[in-house]
Parts: structure tokens; C-alpha cells; sequence
């Protein structure tokens, strides 16, 4: 700890923004303890000094006490800081107002819409005066610049969220805490911001009309993305089909895209220069190019984390690497705190990480193991290639997994096939790429000659991608991970990747991963051994947040999910508890009544469930959700229908679902198993349809309290209701009161069970 003071102060910075981000407390808390710490070091100081010998002990506990409080009052100071009159947040939500300022990021298109930034510093109605802020402008159309003096009338509003994502946070890590769709945009002058970064953005947009003009789509949508960071042009589908084949990477200014540009960099200084004096202009040379492709902050990061690794490397010193990463990492939170909740920050901090930790050992294990088959020429000469392309991806990709499944929630299996294939042609593509528009802005017939040469690896990585996208069960939905598998997964990472020179260690790694695997086989069977089919029907009758979410399970085992609610958090959660981990399948899904209410979480829930057939019990909505739902079920392939009145819907083991015409009778769908009745309500219940007539045992389910229940003239043995109803009713239990409920029935009997 002695040597390396800056790491462990480093850490524990980084560790205190982590614990505020997770622990909801004050910012006075923070701060309270970080003087407290402070103070706690001169008597530390002189207790160690005169019983041990200052000289001789480690970094004081009460200095990285008092680092970790600093960390947590930092990110709370930014997360927690009211707005105030003069900032443009303050209005957020409440009147349409008239503010002016200047477009301050180069505004991006797409092809229904323009977006960009704008920097506020006046507000002129509905009173005048300075203003301070960032507000993310969106029009359907314009041509607007970067520098441009602009005065916007509309409603600034805050950005939503909802468990799935948050569209505020993702914004405010950019100084972004203002929203405005569509206002009124008037141009009041031109170059109102810095010559460089105008001349820069005019330079990009230049070489982007270049490769429109010299590629066909989507390969220009490509080249783009690849070398000027706009990524507007490459079709939905293609741009799935990399996210499903763990290729993204490719399509944005990455740290892979950065990497490469550092090591040409690099080469091409070094054949002029030192080593170290090549570094320092290659280093410029990317800071040049990040600010080139619009300085996003996800460039920044790349850059940043591509000349470190670079930094390390020619260092000779993965460890020293890895102390840097850390002293990098808090640096960059210091100014923006909120970065540490950012998954591209995440994902760029454990990929370096990877690189300088493991890329070195990976590499030489090959060129070992290779020695003993291939002579020592030939190793020499595919050492290179297979550790650029397959062994540093590697080692990469093992260090952003288990990020990648917390935020993501799925797995790719085909990213250890997709990356080998495509990586090789990518530095040929950014080289080739670059040549072409730089001579093409000069001559631009040379240009698209050059262009055609580097259309083929780019319809090359296309084809691959599309083609490894198709394949069936490709990427794997694992639904909600918790923060304790991510970090259990690092534990383990660690543990197996440790050095052979610890022999304690080694000789314990193969007894306990063979007890780990031996414990994890014995989870899974038992978990499938507790949920099994009982011969029995099943039905689980959700509360809050899952209000109005019926799951139901066959006697044989089949499962049926009845609406999904608004919460697709909680509601996976609850399903993992009634279906086993390696058989995560539900047999029909169905919408009752095109509510937002009983249907927001089902695009989620399709994505991380494996589902055989999906029913409409109305007419299919026209909201966004629902249209998400039809490419969700269209992309995956689920039969899916439209239920009419009177149509019944045989679900095996003598359970069916009929339809019932909802405004008739206010009855959405009757489930019948043998005596057995369930009856499910979005309106009112009119008593001359004959269901009064009915016999046996009827179970009502009723979401909403709209009207008097009196008016049913048929007496169901028990109701459910979601709301809580003043004085007693005979039969009545409210989930409010109970919780979930579960009803057991073997089509003559019923049993139920409160959650408590």
C-alpha cells in the first residue's frame, strides 16, 4: 500500500460514488462524515507516530475514510442539488416559455426527426432573464448548426423514466436536465461558438455527404457509424443483429475503433519519432479526432481508455496499467460523479481492465502452446493476428460479461464466432475508409473509386452479422441479475484467472470449481423438482405493483399469463418464482382489455421469456407499446391472434378460456375447469347475460371498482379486488389486504392461500 498510495486513494473514491449511488442518503450525511474522518487523522497521526513509527506504516484508515465520504458527497452534491429560478430545469413541467441560446452539439438526423443541443442563456418570456443550462431540442425537420443563435417556444420537460431505463439520468450525466419535442424554432444568427469545433463539425458533415454519395445503404450507414460516429442511417434490422451478435462495438466509435486509430497512430509517428515523442502525438492526434466526431461523451471515454491501455502497453506493465485505470477512472468521476451509473462507462473501465490484466498472459499462453506444434517462425508471425482479434477480444469480453448482463439482461452465444470472423477486416475498413474521404474531399472521383475498394469488407461484416443474427436461440433472455451475481461473477473471474505463482491457490481451484459445479447441478434440479406439475390447477391473482395480472398453471404444467401490468421488473420477478430456472416457458400469454395499465410491462416480459403463443383479447392498440409488442412477436416469431366473442381457447387438461363480449356483459374471458369458474371483469357485470344460471364454484376477479356490486344478481362463491372497499361484503378479500393469492383446484374443490 506504501507504493502505490494514489490506487488505494483512487479506489476508495471511486467506492464511496458507488455506495451513494446505492445507499439513499443526504449529502450533510456525507459530508458530516468526510470532516469527521479528517479530523479523526491528526490524532491517528500522532498515536501511529509515537507507538509504531510513522514511517513505517501503511496509508492511514482514517484518509481513505475520509476519500470514500468525499466520493459520496460529491455524487450526492450533483444528484441531490436543487434547481434554481436561473436554471432552465427549474420550469421543467409547468408553461410554455420563450428562451434563446445557442445550438451547442452538432445536431444529429434521422429519418424522422433532428435533434441537438441547446446551451440557454436567456429567457424571454414569460419574463426576462439569464438563464443557465442544457436543453435537448427535437424537430421534425431543419437544418440547423452547430453555433447557431436560435429562440425556442415550447415547454421544457424532464426526461422520462421508468424501471427499464432512465432517460433523465442518461441525460443529466451529459448536463442535460431539460426536454423539448417539437417547439417553435426561430434563427436569429450563425457562428456563435468556437472557430475550431464549427470548422471540425462542417469537416464532418462534409465527409458524411461524401460517403452517402460514394456507398450504397447500408454500408454507407456503416462506414458512418464506424468513422464519423453517426449511426442514423443503419436500418433497425441490422443494427439488431449486431446487438444480438455482441458486434455493436463496430458500429460505434468504441474502444476497439479507438484502439486501432491509436495503434495506426502510433506506427505512423514512429517511423519518424521516438517512441515516447510518438506516444505524445498520437495521444493529440486522438484528442483531435474525438472532438472531429462530435466529443460525445462515449468517445471521450473510448479515447481516454484507449490511450491508457496503449500507455500500458508500452509501459511493459499490466499492473501498472491496472493502478492507472484506477487514478483514471476517479479523475474522470471527479468532474462528472454520475458517470459511475453509466453502463458505456462501465463497459469501457472492465474491457481495459481486461486488456491490461490478461491480454499480455493470454498472449504469451498461446505463443507457448503454439511452440510445441508450429516452429518458432511461424508462431512469431500469427501470434499478432490471433491476439488482436480473437485473444484480446477475449480477455475483453470476459471482463464486460457479467456488466453486460446486468444492464442488458441477455447473453449472446455468438459473439465468440462473430468477433473473429469481422474483427480482421475492421482496421482494414477504417484505413481504407479514412483514405477514400480524405481524397475524396480533394478529388472526389479518386475518392469513389477508393470507396468501392472498401464497400466489399463492409458488405462482408454485413453479411456475417445477418447471417449469425439468424441463428435460432443465438441470444439468450436471462431476465432481472442482481448486483450480487455481478459481483460473485467477478469473484470468480478472478479466482480462476489467478497466478500459477500462488500455488495455494492453484491447487484449490480445481476441488472448489468442481464443488461450485457440483452444488450449482444440484440447485437446478431441485428447483426443477419443486415445480413441477401436481396434477392440479393453479392460479396466482398478483397485487400491486402486478395489480390486474392473473398467471395461471395447468395440471399438466402449461403456463398462462393473463396481462402483464405496468412494472416488468417485478412482474419477471414474480414468474421466476413459479417457473423453473432452465425452463423459463410460457405456453400463452394473453391481453384481457387494451388498458396501458394491463399491458406497458409485456414487451419486456416477451423479450425475456421463451413464449409459444400470444393472444389479443380486443383489437390490437395503436400506442408505441403495442407496436414494440407486434415487432417484438413478428422478430420472434410467436403465433399470435385476435379472440372474438364466443371464441374459446382449449389450453389442455380440461382448462379453457372463453371469450366474452365485453360490453354486454363486462366480462372479459371465463376460465372453466370442470366445476371450476373464473371470471375476469374490466367493466360493469350485466345480470341478463345468464351467468347467474351457472353452477358450481365461481371465482370473480374485478380490477377496478367502478360500480356497485350489487348488481350482480348471481352470488360468485368469492370476490377479488384489487382496491380496498369501506365495510363488509360476504365473500370478499382484497389483495390489498392479502397480498398475492394463490387458488388450488382440482376442478371439484378449491383451496387458497393468502401471501399473508
Amino acid at each position: 500500500m506504501r507504493r502505490i498510495p494514489l490506487f488505494w486513494i483512487s479506489s476508495a473514491f471511486l467506492l464511496g460514488i458507488a455506495v451513494a449511488l446505492f445507499l439513499p442518503v443526504s449529502a450533510d450525511f456525507w459530508r458530516i462524515s468526510f470532516f469527521v474522518c479528517l479530523g479523526l487523522l491528526v490524532p491517528d497521526y500522532l498515536v501511529r507516530r509515537k507507538w509504531s513509527g510513522f514511517k513505517k506504516r501503511s496509508l492511514p484508515v482514517f484518509l481513505l475514510l475520509a476519500v470514500l465520504a468525499g466520493g459520496g458527497w460529491r455524487y450526492t452534491a450533483i444528484q441531490q442539488k436543487p434547481f434554481t429560478p436561473n436554471d432552465i430545469a427549474y420550469y421543467n413541467d409547468q408553461e410554455k416559455v420563450s428562451i434563446s441560446g445557442v445550438v451547442c452539439s452538432d445536431p444529429q438526423h434521422n429519418e424522422r426527426s433532428i435533434r441537438f443541443t441547446l446551451c440557454v442563456d436567456q429567457m424571454e418570456r414569460p419574463e426576462q432573464r439569464k438563464l443557465k443550462g442544457k436543453v435537448l431540442v427535437v424537430q421534425r425537420n431543419g437544418e440547423w448548426k452547430y453555433g447557431d443563435r436560435v429562440t425556442i417556444y415550447g415547454m421544457p420537460q424532464t426526461p422520462g423514466e421508468n424501471e427499464e431505463f432512465s432517460y433523465k439520468d442518461y441525460l443529466a450525466q451529459r448536463g442535460i436536465h431539460s426536454l423539448m419535442e417539437y417547439p417553435y424554432v426561430k434563427w436569429i444568427a450563425s457562428g456563435q461558438a468556437g472557430w475550431v469545433k464549427s470548422g471540425l463539425f462542417a469537416l464532418r458533415q462534409k465527409a458524411y455527404h461524401l460517403i452517402q454519395d460514394f456507398l450504397p445503404q447500408p454500408e454507407a450507414g456503416l462506414l458512418s457509424g464506424i468513422l464519423l460516429g453517426i449511426e442514423t442511417d443503419i436500418p433497425y434490422e441490422l443494427e439488431k443483429a449486431f446487438q444480438d451478435t455482441g458486434t455493436a462495438h463496430i458500429v460505434a466509435i468504441s474502444g476497439f475503433n479507438m484502439a486501432i486509430l491509436a495503434g495506426i497512430f502510433l506506427k505512423g509517428f514512429r517511423k519518424y519519432l521516438s517512441i515516447w515523442w510518438a506516444a505524445v502525438l498520437a495521444i493529440l492526434a486522438m484528442a483531435l479526432y474525438t472532438v472531429l466526431v462530435g466529443g460525445a461523451p462515449a468517445v471521450a471515454r473510448a479515447a481516454v481508455m484507449s490511450c491508457l491501455a496503449m500507455s500500458a502497453s508500452l509501459i511493459g506493465r499490466g499492473q501498472s496499467g491496472m493502478y492507472t485505470l484506477a487514478l483514471t477512472a476517479a479523475v474522470m468521476c471527479l468532474f462528472n460523479p454520475l458517470l459511475i451509473g453509466d453502463a458505456g462507462f462501465q463497459l469501457s473501465v472492465t474491457a481495459t481492465l481486461g486488456l491490461v490484466l490478461y491480454a499480455d498472459r493470454l498472449m504469451n499462453w498461446f505463443r507457448n502452446l503454439a511452440g510445441k506444434f508450429l516452429p518458432e517462425q511461424v508462431v512469431e508471425r500469427i501470434t499478432g493476428p490471433v491476439s488482436d482479434y480473437f485473444l484480446f477480444t477475449l480477455a475483453a469480453q470476459v471482463m464486460t460479461l457479467p456488466v453486460v448482463l446486468y444492464h442488458f439482461e441477455r447473453l449472446s452465444l455468438t459473439t465468440l464466432l462473430a468477433n473473429p470472423l469481422i474483427l480482421p477486416v475492421q482496421p482494414l475498413v477504417m484505413i481504407l475508409g479514412g483514405i477514400a474521404v480524405i481524397v475524396g474531399l480533394v478529388i472526389a472521383p479518386l475518392g469513389q473509386l477508393l470507396s468501392y475498394i472498401v464497400w466489399v469488407p463492409l458488405y462482408f461484416t454485413n453479411q456475417i452479422v445477418t447471417w449469425l443474427a439468424g441463428f435460432p436461440g443465438g441470444v439468450v433472455v436471462l431476465g432481472e441479475v442482481s448486483l450480487l451475481t455481478v459481483v460473485g461473477m467477478y469473484l470468480l473471474i478472478f479466482f480462476l484467472a489467478s497466478k500459477k505463482k500462488d500455488p495455494g491457490i492453484l491447487e484449490q481451484r480445481k476441488p472448489i470449481l468442481l464443488l461450485g459445479v457440483m452444488v450449482t447441478a444440484v440447485f437446478l434440479v431441485w428447483n426443477a423438482v419443486l415445480l413441477r406439475p401436481d396434477g392440479q390447477l393453479h392460479i396466482w391473482i398478483l397485487d400491486d405493483p402486478n395489480a390486474g395480472v392473473v398467471l395461471v398453471k395447468t395440471p399438466a404444467g402449461k403456463r398462462i399469463l393473463i396481462n402483464a401490468g405496468e412494472r416488468a421488473n417485478s412482474l419477471s420477478s414474480e414468474l421466476n418464482q413459479h417457473l423453473p430456472v432452465l425452463d423459463r416457458k410460457i405456453d400463452l400469454a394473453l391481453l384481457t382489455y387494451p388498458n396501458a395499465s394491463t399491458y406497458t410491462a409485456y414487451p419486456t416480459i416477451l423479450e425475456r421469456f421463451k413464449l409459444q403463443q400470444f393472444l389479443w383479447g380486443e383489437i390490437i392498440p395503436g400506442s408505441k407499446t403495442a407496436q414494440t409488442m407486434l415487432e417484438v412477436l413478428q422478430e420472434r416469431q410467436i403465433q399470435t391472434g385476435i379472440l372474438t366473442a364466443g371464441q374459446l381457447v382449449d389450453c389442455g387438461d380440461g382448462v379453457f378460456l372463453e371469450k366474452y363480449s365485453l360490453e354486454k356483459t363486462g366480462i372479459s374471458f371465463l376460465l372453466t375447469y370442470g366445476d371450476f369458474r373464473l371470471m375476469l371483469l374490466d367493466g360493469v357485470v350485466r345480470s341478463s347475460d345468464g351467468l347467474q344460471m351457472m353452477d358450481g364454484s365461481a371465482v370473480l376477479v374485478r380490477p377496478r371498482l367502478e360500480v356497485d356490486i350489487n348488481e350482480l344478481t348471481w352470488q360468485p362463491q368469492v370476490l377479488f379486488h384489487h382496491e380496498y372497499m369501506e365495510g363488509d361484503m360476504p365473500g370478499q378479500i382484497s389483495t390489498q389486504k392479502t397480498g398475492r393469492i394463490e387458488i388450488i383446484t382440482d376442478g371439484k374443490q378449491m383451496w387458497m392461500m393468502g401471501e399473508r
